[in-house]
């Protein structure tokens, strides 16, 4: 699916009041006026500021060599082929926060999620370069380009979020091959080369899952914020994607249940014992969870417990409780500032840190008195 002819302009079943009330008037005042400016800054930056500086610190490192100038041209190809590889994960993460911003606004009313997206304002359909991740938003001041009716500055900053989330992602488990999943340090190594000339497919596949986990738990976070119910369809699509996975993938989740690394151990159905006991912990800490925080009653409890649930059936019970963990204190962080913030609003938050430093949480279960450590 190309995913970029679904983008912010999904405001096409928009009414021009909720636009604006979806705005952030101070920074979307900044980003408007200098669209142009940020996005040309921001391609130089990328596409030719970084691979120069790379090389020139490359080129300066081999300085008593006396290297010659087509050496440094050579690093300066070098760095802007792999900036260029790199840059593509996190216009990867741009394109699915676009098709994201529509799964969270047309799937609550039952709408299709094909089908071009437009104006409200003129009934234009938004062309290719208007649906460029961030950058379209940007090149275009947030405005529609023949009415000039403002975009909501929510899908700018959707966008931004998924970039970031989804290419941090695949910096540690694609170029890093595994940086947060593997136990031996040493093996660690961060080499866009090594990825493009082998990569490792288990790694790809555990990208891919993750990806797909994050993507939900975001969707679930703004349709939570619209104050609309969480469609049932999203839950059963998670499941059935995860379970059906983990019986055909022995190596679907990456930790045991008792620690160990998933290639380590040659038992069957290693991976469906690992998803039992994440479904059964999250289920009971998500149950725990829901009660015991401050306020009045949470409303969609269950659909966070749901949620919780798939996290647990992914990355394991240990990341459950991470989650968890991690999930109670920003969801109590995030109440000084929203008073109303709810724990499915930041549960993609804990869901994408545990996922980034699973290694470490699983290093200390390992050493902890129950497994024999210090």
């Amino acid at each position: 699916m190309n995913t970029t002819e679904n983008q912010p302009a999904e405001n096409s079943i928009l009414d021009k009041d909720s636009l604006a009330q979806n705005s952030l008037p101070r920074k979307e005042s900044f980003f408007r006026h200098h669209g142009h400016k940020i996005a040309i800054g921001a391609i130089l930056l990328i596409f030719v500021g970084i691979p120069l500086l790379l090389a020139a610190l490359e080129y300066q490192q081999k300085i008593k060599l006396e290297p010659t100038v087509f050496y440094l041209l050579e690093q300066v190809a070098k760095y802007s082929l792999m900036t260029a590889g790199i840059f593509w994960f996190f216009f990867f993460g741009g394109a699915l926060g676009s098709f994201l911003n529509v799964v969270a606004w047309r799937l609550p009313q039952g709408r299709t999620l094909w089908g071009s997206s437009y104006c409200p304002g003129c009934d234009t359909k938004l062309k290719l370069q208007d649906n460029f991740p961030l950058f379209g938003w940007l090149w275009r001041k947030g405005r529609c380009r023949t009415c000039q009716m403002e975009i909501a500055g929510r899908y700018f900053i959707v966008e931004l979020i998924a970039s970031v989330t989804i290419g941090i992602l695949a910096l540690v488990e694609l170029i890093g091959a595994g940086a947060n999943l593997q136990s031996t340090p040493d093996q660690i190594t961060f080499s866009f080369e090594r990825f493009a000339a082998a990569p490792e497919p288990r790694f790809i596949g555990y990208f891919l899952l993750h990806s797909s986990l994050i993507f939900i738990l975001i969707t679930a976070a703004l349709i939570t914020l619209q104050k609309q119910a969480l469609p049932k369809s999203i839950l059963v699509f998670g499941f059935c994607i995860y379970i059906i996975t983990s019986v055909a993938w022995t190596q679907a989740l990456p930790f045991t249940e008792n620690h160990l690394e998933i290639t380590d151990t040659n038992a069957s159905f290693a991976s469906i014992r690992a998803m039992c006991c994440g479904l059964i912990v999250s289920l009971v800490g998500g149950l725990i969870l829901t009660r015991l925080l401050p306020g009045k009653r949470l409303k969609g409890k269950w659909d966070f417990t749901l949620l919780l649930m798939l996290v647990g059936a992914v990355l394991g019970w240990q990341a459950a409780v991470v989650t968890i963990a991690l999930t109670t204190l920003f969801t109590l962080v995030g109440r000084l500032i929203y008073s109303k913030c709810t724990p499915t609003e930041v549960l993609w938050l804990a869901t994408s840190i545990t996922i980034y430093t699973l290694r470490i949480w699983i290093e200390q279960w390992q050493n902890g008195p129950l497994d024999g450590g210090s």
